[in-house]
């Protein structure tokens, strides 16, 4: 916007309306932007703040004083919104995760280790291969988990809660079982694992993600309707 090229003042701005915030005695910018904080509206989280239109960090806010203009913009997004697009990642994310377990499985009953645990080319170090690719994938999706449970209680309610939170405990017995059998290198126990335990659990979190997220989709849709 031309604001963010043209300033010549000290402007806040929230979603891009000018705020009327000011400093309080003794109180730096990164405090005030506190207060205004507070006032974002039910139902909306932040999405970034941005200093002459650039993202800023706290200590560039604490930096900020009175002898240099300045436009600090506070962003925010529905909290559906941003729950439509964790949820669409999750979903993403555990199709992906289903189908390369499922390769890791059928390599590990074939014995193609190499396929498994080596590195896709020769210029690459192993570092654990395709399979350690797929446990930080694991990682990945309780971590997107977890921000839905955090979106979840911003919002006040627990309507989206998959299937991936309620069986942490079981995700990390079987993490543990399957290194116990890497190490003894049981490579059918590890199959078994992989096959009859890891893919049922993203089974489950799929479905209970895409349900979710066809809430969501259909609640938006609803709200856009337009009432002739």
């Amino acid at each position: 916007m031309d604001a963010q090229k043209h300033f010549d003042g000290q402007d806040i701005l929230l979603d891009g309306e000018k705020t009327e915030l000011k400093r309080a005695e003794g109180e730096s910018w990164a405090q005030a932007l506190d207060r205004l904080l507070l006032d974002v509206p039910s139902g909306r989280t932040i999405s970034g703040v941005f200093l002459n239109g650039a993202p800023s960090s706290r200590p560039e806010i604490e930096a900020l004083d009175n002898a240099n203009p300045f436009l600090l913009e506070v962003r925010t997004e529905s909290l559906e919104s941003l729950l439509k697009d964790v949820l669409t990642d999750l979903v993403a994310h555990i199709d992906s995760l289903m189908v390369v377990f499922q390769e890791i499985g059928n390599n590990l009953r074939r014995g193609n280790l190499q396929a498994v645990f080596g590195a896709r080319d020769s210029n690459q170090e192993s570092g654990g291969g395709v399979y350690m690719q797929a446990l930080e994938g694991m990682v990945a999706a309780q971590v997107l988990v977890e921000e839905i449970g955090r979106i979840e209680q911003q919002s006040g309610h627990d309507t989206f809660r998959v299937s991936f939170i309620e069986e942490s405990d079981r995700i990390d017995a079987l993490l543990t079982g399957m290194l116990k059998a890497q190490e003894a290198l049981d490579w059918i126990l590890l199959a078994d694992l992989v096959e009859y335990e890891i893919l049922p659990v993203l089974q489950r979190g799929r479905v209970k993600s895409a349900r979710a997220l066809g809430i969501v989709i259909e609640s938006e849709r609803k709200g856009n309707l337009v009432v002739a």
